[in-house]
This record gives structure tokens, C-alpha cells and sequence, in this order.
């Protein structure tokens, strides 16, 4: 009888793990882990060449995979960048172009509102997002940590959506910079620990003075206990969730959200203990608008006066950022030694990138908020042994909104019709470029010196092999050979010899890739005539033709047009593109016109219109 109840009793305590062990699956899909950090410079890495930062574990994936050199983010900030790796689209295109929205509100003033509020300052609802069609596919899907998209809502938030949305996520915890309540950091480490990290309310009076949370004085974070740092939560939190599928088999994809080296430039004494400041070299351009003049096209707050003014506070500045990413480097780390404890580390595909970047004083400029490269050129790793090469560097140009397609391709997930990338997953397996190519990213800020009223200016940059164009609104446009000019000094649309280039380049940033709040120049056609709305500061107008409706094919056929017709030649699709006048001057280019005389909400480029001949409908 006791030997019965013995036998019983084992049998009961063996019982959960034969079941748990009957559960766990084999499965021969690979899992994804994918690391996006915020404000990453490229340059900041050991992989990327840089001899003074210490990134053993993201330089160890950069030796199990492939390193691209060329990856451009969709916008040069949070929120707009984020949205378009989680849709696959570009911010135009997603509607959700804003770091954060402008909305009326019932007084009728206008507010500008962060992310997790309202479903109407999102992304476009019938998107399907990166997360619901790993989740279409059977895969468990994750995001502890930063997500910061607009459209992303907690249940019981926007009464007009009481249900919320997800965006796909199974599990969702450690929110920040999007309000979300009860799964926010705030909710994982206390008010006070918060406070403490983000220096706000009483702790605010640390930095009082200071240029921005920059930890000029070389201190280490507020919080009181280490592992209570935001990347320490989010590296715990996705840990936990690794230790879960190792054990249950199921498929899953964990997005895992870092929030340094974004500021505060703070960390634990461990990371600063690491780094001297005086071992810092300033860049070379580090003071090159100061006596020139500030840069017309880049919003005049970004422009620092450190580097001239305060050179040791700067290298105290530059070694706390190289403090942070060692932080995130770190936590990259334990992430992947999960991976490894757990017998998962073989199939799983694992990412590392950035949101954008940080000049950290690279054109005298601190921050990100402009098309330079330092803001919107950053590091992209991805490892995975089974399918491409070891220690590869690819050099081919790629977007985030090509992220999506690449993702799914490789776990067999069907790419969501919405998605506008391509993917690159023969170009990493061969080491192989795509040529002709464009890539898009766009910005909508305030706080240009032409134009100090307006709060939400456009940007636009269009890459295209070497060549860089970027559109800004009301201000003379810019025009790099990035591989000739890598500090990009040398802007050719002053150069007659590049006219045509950047006239080109200007049509195909700007057509058929509307702007919120902005309108095209109206156009219609009568027999065989074109007849356009004027663009109110307009030198003159260009024609472009396509034998379809593709802007992409278009070609400029007519150009120094000052009438507003034009008589077509032939069948097929016509746009118009004005020529803006600029009158004003900056202190930089001298008696170089670079602003429109007043602001318009107009665009120079009208839609396309078709002619088909009377003998041919």
C-alpha cells in the first residue's frame, strides 16, 4: 500500500513535465529577434569601424551575419520611423508622417499630441501591421519596451475606439514615450524611478541650465537601483519571454525595444567607469557653421554652440552618449545569451538597428531632426548563419519600409499587400546591390530661421546611387554626391552643371507622394492643351511625360515654361512642375537666394493627366 502511494505520488510530480514535454514543438521555421535601439549613430560601433567604442556583442553579430552600409531610415525621428517599419510604408503613405500630430481641439486651438491617445493620429486603419502577420502565420509576437507609433492604443483610452489596438502584439509591456496605461515603465519600476530616469519634476533641476539632459558633468544615472533602468527592464522582460518559448517550442517574434543612446546621456557608473572623456576627438566639422552662418535648411535649434563654447563639456557629452551605447551593447548581450541558454540561438534570426540617428556634433549639430547622413543613415545587422554568409558588408541601398517583405520572406509569412518595400534576401545571401534604386525619408518639423511660424515644414530626401536630393519646403533645395562628398559640404544645386540632376531628382521626390496638409497645383487638359493652376512664386514650369501612369518612367519634355499651358504631343500621362522663385537670403549663402518670399501650402507639382486622342478612346 505505501509503495502504491509512492508510485502515486511520483507519478504526479513527473506529470507536468511529460506533458510540458509532449507540448514543446519542433519546430524548422525560424524565430526572430528583433534589437531597435534609439538615436544610434553608425558610426558608434566597433563593426562600423570605430576604435574607441566598446560593442563586443553587436560586433559579434556583425561576424555571424551581415552589416549593411546603407540602410536609411523613413524619417529622421521616433515616431514617424517606427511606424514605418511596424506597416512596411512610407510616412506619406501610412498617414503617419508626425513625431507627434497635430490635433484640433474643441476650443479650436491646435495640440500637439505623443502617441497612445487617439486612433485618428495613427497610421491608416486596414493596414496590417508587421506584428499581425507574423501573427497570421502562428507566430507569438512580443514588444517589451519602446514602440512609440502612432495608432498604438491601450483598451479604454480613445472612446472612439474602446477597444484599443495592439497593432498585433501578443504580449506588450514597458511602454515608453506613448502613453499606455498600465503596461508603461512607470508601471514596472514606480513614479519615482521614472522620474528619476527621465529627470522630470523635482529631478529636473539636475540638468537646470544644461543643454538637454547631455550629461555634460559626467554623472551617472538618477535611478536608485541599476537594474532599474529603462534597457535593463526591457532586457529582463525579453529574457523572460525567451525562457517561455524555450521551453513551450512555439514560434515567436519578439521585438525588443532599447531606448538608448537616446538622451538622457545617462547611465550607471559601471558604463561611464569604461570610457575617457578626455580620449574624445571633436569632429572635424564639429564648428563649421560657426562664423558662416547656420544652415538655412535645418531647423536652427539643432545647431550647437558646445563644441566652440564649452570643449571639455563636450568631450564629457560625447563619452556619455559612448557610455550608453555600451549600456545597450550590453543588453544586446543577455538577450543573445538567452537564445543560447535556451537551444534557440541556432534558429533565430536576429536584428540589430536603430530609429535614426545622432550627428553628436558631426555639422556642429546635435540630435537627428534633418536628412544628413548621420541622422538618417544607420547601422543594420542582421545574423542569421542558416541562410546568409558570415562577416558580410553589404553596401546596397536599403529603407525601413523594406524590413516587412525581408522579414517575411524569410519565416514564410505572407507580406501584407499594403507593404511598399522589396525584399532583400537574395541581395544578403549573394552580397548583391540593386541599382537605380530610390530611397525616400521624410521629416515635418518647425523652427526653420526662413520660416519661424511654421510648426510642421516638410522635408524630403531622395537617394539614388551616390546622389542625394533633398526637398525642403520654401527652401532652396540640397544636392550631395555622398560617396565623392561624404561630409557633404558640397551642395550642387549651386552648381549650373547639376541643374538638371536636381531638377529630376526634385520630380521624383515630390510626385505622386502627397503631403499632409499640403495641396498639389491643380491641372487639366482640353483637346490636346494642358492647362495648369499658377504656383504663386513660381520662376517657371517643367512637363514631364510617361506612356503610363508611372512617375517613376516620366521623363521632362518641356522646360523655362512661363505660360500656364501647354500643347501634348502624344498619348499618354503629363505632370507639371513649378520652378520656385526664391528672393530671400541667408547669412550663409550670402546673396545666394534660399527662402520663397511667404509660405505657401502649396506644392510645385500638380497630379498626373491623361491625353488619348479622339481616334484612340
Amino acid at each position: 500500500m505505501i509503495r502504491f502511494v509512492c508510485i502515486a505520488v511520483l507519478s504526479l510530480v513527473l506529470m507536468p513535465g511529460l506533458v510540458q514535454a509532449k507540448k514543446k514543438k519542433e519546430n524548422n521555421r525560424p524565430n526572430v529577434v528583433f534589437i531597435i535601439s534609439d538615436q544610434h549613430k553608425k558610426d558608434a560601433l566597433g563593426c562600423y569601424g570605430d576604435e574607441l567604442v566598446i560593442t563586443p556583442n553587436i560586433d559579434a553579430l556583425a561576424k555571424e551575419g551581415v552589416r549593411l552600409t546603407n540602410c536609411y531610415v523613413a524619417a529622421p525621428v521616433c515616431a514617424p520611423s517606427r511606424a514605418a517599419l511596424i506597416t512596411g510604408m512610407y510616412p506619406f503613405a501610412n498617414g503617419a508622417p508626425y513625431h507627434k500630430a497635430p490635433v484640433k481641439m474643441a476650443n479650436g486651438k491646435e495640440k500637439h499630441l505623443g502617441s497612445g491617445f487617439l486612433r485618428e493620429t495613427g497610421y491608416h486603419e486596414g493596414i496590417v501591421t508587421l506584428a499581425e502577420a507574423f501573427q497570421s502565420n502562428g507566430y507569438i509576437t512580443a514588444s517589451p519596451g519602446k514602440m512609440h507609433v502612432h495608432g498604438e492604443l491601450q483598451k479604454n483610452v480613445d472612446e472612439d475606439h474602446p477597444e484599443g489596438n495592439n497593432l498585433g502584439w501578443d504580449e506588450i509591456n514597458t511602454r515608453y514615450y506613448t502613453h499606455f496605461p498600465g503596461g508603461h515603465y512607470q508601471d514596472e519600476v514606480g513614479e519615482d524611478a521614472y522620474q528619476r530616469y527621465r529627470q522630470f519634476k523635482k529631478y529636473a533641476k539636475v540638468y537646470k541650465g544644461g543643454p538637454g539632459h547631455l550629461n555634460e558633468k559626467y554623472e551617472p544615472a538618477l535611478v536608485k537601483k541599476d537594474e532599474d533602468n529603462f534597457d535593463m527592464v526591457v532586457a529582463r522582460k525579453s529574457v523572460e519571454f525567451i525562457k517561455k518559448r524555450g521551453k513551450d517550442g512555439e514560434n515567436f517574434f519578439l521585438h525588443v525595444g532599447f531606448e538608448k543612446p537616446h538622451p538622457p546621456f545617462t547611465t550607471t557608473q559601471k558604463y561611464l567607469d569604461m570610457y575617457n572623456p578626455e580620449d574624445f576627438t571633436l569632429p572635424e566639422t564639429a564648428t563649421e557653421w560657426h562664423g558662416k552662418g547656420k544652415y538655412p535648411w535645418v531647423p536652427d535649434w539643432i545647431h550647437s554652440g558646445w563644441p566652440n563654447k564649452y570643449p571639455v563639456a563636450t568631450k564629457n557629452i560625447m563619452a556619455s552618449y559612448y557610455a550608453c551605447v555600451t549600456q545597450v551593447d550590453d543588453m544586446v548581450g543577455r538577450v543573445v545569451d538567452a537564445l543560447k541558454e535556451e537551444g534557440l540561438y541556432d534558429n533565430t534570426i536576429i536584428v540589430y538597428t536603430t530609429d535614426h540617428g545622432e550627428h553628436l556634433f558631426e555639422h556642429g549639430l546635435r540630435g537627428k531632426h534633418c536628412m544628413y547622413e548621420d541622422a538618417v543613415n544607420v547601422p543594420f545587422i542582421i545574423s542569421y548563419p542558416k541562410a546568409f554568409p558570415k562577416g558580410e558588408v553589404n553596401d546596397m541601398l536599403v529603407s525601413f519600409v523594406d524590413i516587412m517583405p525581408t522579414m517575411c520572406e524569410l519565416t514564410g509569412t505572407e507580406v501584407p499587400e499594403t507593404a511598399q518595400g522589396i525584399s532583400i534576401v537574395n541581395n544578403l545571401k549573394n552580397g548583391t546591390r540593386l541599382l537605380n534604386r530610390p530611397i525616400l525619408s521624410e521629416y515635418r518639423s518647425g523652427n526653420y530661421n526662413g520660416f519661424k511660424e511654421i510648426k510642421n515644414l516638410p522635408s524630403r530626401m531622395f537617394r539614388v546611387d551616390d546622389y542625394k536630393f533633398i526637398y525642403t519646403h520654401g527652401i532652396i533645395s540640397q544636392l550631395y554626391n555622398v560617396v565623392d562628398d561624404p561630409e557633404e559640404l558640397n551642395n550642387l544645386v549651386l552648381d549650373p552643371a547639376y541643374q538638371d540632376m536636381a531638377r529630376d531628382f526634385c520630380f521624383h521626390t515630390l510626385v505622386d507622394k502627397p503631403i499632409l496638409e499640403y495641396q498639389n497645383m491643380a491641372i487639366s487638359i482640353k483637346h490636346r492643351t494642358i492647362n495648369w493652376q499658377a504656383f504663386e512664386q513660381a520662376d517657371s514650369y517643367s512637363v514631364y511625360y510617361a506612356p503610363d501612369n508611372n512617375p517613376g518612367a516620366a521623363k521632362m519634355v518641356a522646360e523655362g515654361l512661363t505660360e500656364l499651358s501647354y500643347k501634348v504631343p502624344k498619348k499618354g500621362f503629363y505632370w507639371v512642375m513649378a520652378m520656385p522663385k526664391y528672393t530671400r537670403t541667408s547669412p550663409r549663402l550670402g546673396e545666394v537666394p534660399v527662402y520663397l518670399e511667404k509660405y505657401t501650402y502649396q506644392l510645385p507639382i500638380s497630379d498626373a493627366v491623361e491625353f488619348v486622342p479622339k481616334n484612340q478612346k
